[in-house]
C-alpha cells in the first residue's frame, strides 16, 4: 500500500500558517483524552497490529519490538483537523489526527515506516467511518468509470518476514543476482514524503519528462554495497545498475516491506471483468462526502 496521500485536495501547495481558530482546534483535540475522562466520558480505544512488529526501530524508541499500539477512535474534534485547510494543504492532517488518537504520547508519526502507519490509519478510517469505500474506478478492461465499493475490512496485512542485520536496526541484506551484497533499510513516511518532494523540484528544475522514481528511491533505501557506505559510490552504483539486478532487488523489497496488502477483487459493472486491483486511494478515502 503507498502511503495515503492527503495532498489529493490541494496538491504541491507550500505549507500554509495556520489560522487562529485552527489552532484552537488542534490544542482542544490534543487535550481531548484528558479531558474526556475528567469529565466521565469514555472513548473506545483499541489495539492495532504493527506490520513491522517493532524490529526495525532503534533499541531506544518506544516503538522498538512493539508488536501492537493503542489508539482511541476518532471523534468530532479530529474532524475539526481533517476539514482543515491549512493542515490539508500542508500535507499534515492525518500525522496531526494519528498524534492526538496514539494513546503513547511518546510515539511519533512521521518516525513510523509507512506501513505501520498506513495500518494506524486505515484502522482510524473503518473505525469512523466504516468499512464501505465506494470510489470510482475505471476498468482496466474496458476502459469504462463505474463506482465500486470495496471493503477496507478485507484488507489483509503483510507481516515483515525478514531478519535485520543487526537487531534493534533497520538495515536488511539482499544480494543481487549478480553477487553484489547490498544492505537497505525500510522508509518512515517522513522519508517519503522528502522524495517525493525532491523528485518534483528536480523534474521542475530541469524541466525533463523523465521521472527519476526507480533511481531515486534505489539511492534513498540502499544503506552499502558490498560494505562500502560512501553516498557517493552509492548514487555511482545505482545510475549503472543493470537492469536484472535492479528488478530483482524491487521485487524483494516491496514482497517484503511490512504494510497492508491493498489488492481485492474488482467486478465490471459493464463487462463484466474480473481482476484483482490495487485500491485506489483518493479523497474519498478519508473524505468520503467529498466526490
Amino acid at each position: 500500500m503507498t502511503e495515503v496521500n492527503v495532498d489529493l485536495l490541494d496538491e504541491k501547495k507550500e505549507e500554509s500558517v495556520l489560522t487562529k481558530e485552527e489552532q484552537a482546534a488542534f490544542s482542544q483535540a490534543r487535550s481531548q483524552n484528558s479531558v474526556s475522562q475528567n469529565a466521565g466520558f469514555q472513548i473506545p480505544t483499541d489495539f492495532v497490529k504493527l506490520p513491522s512488529g517493532g524490529r526495525v526501530y532503534p533499541s531506544d524508541s518506544p516503538l522498538y519490538n512493539l508488536k501492537e499500539v493503542e489508539l482511541r477512535y476518532l471523534t468530532a474534534a479530529d474532524e475539526d483537523i481533517l476539514t482543515s485547510r491549512s493542515l490539508l494543504r500542508s500535507g499534515t492532517a492525518l500525522d496531526k489526527v494519528i498524534e492526538n488518537c496514539l494513546i503513547d504520547k511518546r510515539i511519533r508519526p512521521e518516525e513510523l515506516v509507512s506501513g505501520d502507519k498506513n495500518a494506524l490509519i486505515t484502522f482510524l478510517r473503518v473505525n469512523g467511518y466504516g468499512p464501505n469505500y465506494n470510489v470510482e474506478y475505471t476498468c482496466p478492461s474496458c476502459g469504462e468509470d463505474s463506482k465500486y465499493n470495496f471493503d477496507l475490512s478485507n484488507i489483509q496485512m503483510k507481516e515483515l518476514e525478514v531478519n535485520p542485520v543487526i537487531e534493534g536496526e533497520n538495515r536488511f541484506n539482499f544480494k543481487m543476482p549478480s553477487g553484489t551484497s547490498v544492505e537497505f533499510r525500510f522508509l518512515n513516511s517522513s522519508e517519503e514524503k522528502s522524495i517525493a518532494e525532491a523528485q518534483d523540484r528536480l523534474k521542475k528544475r530541469t524541466n525533463s519528462p523523465v521521472d527519476r522514481n526507480v533511481t531515486t528511491r534505489l539511492k534513498s533505501i540502499i544503506i552499502s554495497v558490498d560494505g562500502n557506505s560512501d553516498p557517493t559510490f552509492i548514487n555511482q552504483y545505482v545510475d549503472n545498475l543493470n537492469v536484472m539486478d535492479s528488478r530483482a532487488f524491487r521485487k524483494f523489497v516491496d514482497d517484503h516491506t511490512p504494510d497492508l496488502d491493498m489488492n481485492q477483487d474488482f467486478n465490471c459493472v459493464h463487462c463484466g471483468h474480473k481482476e484483482e486491483v490495487e485500491i485506489p486511494i483518493t479523497v474519498s478515502f478519508f473524505w468520503p462526502d467529498t466526490e
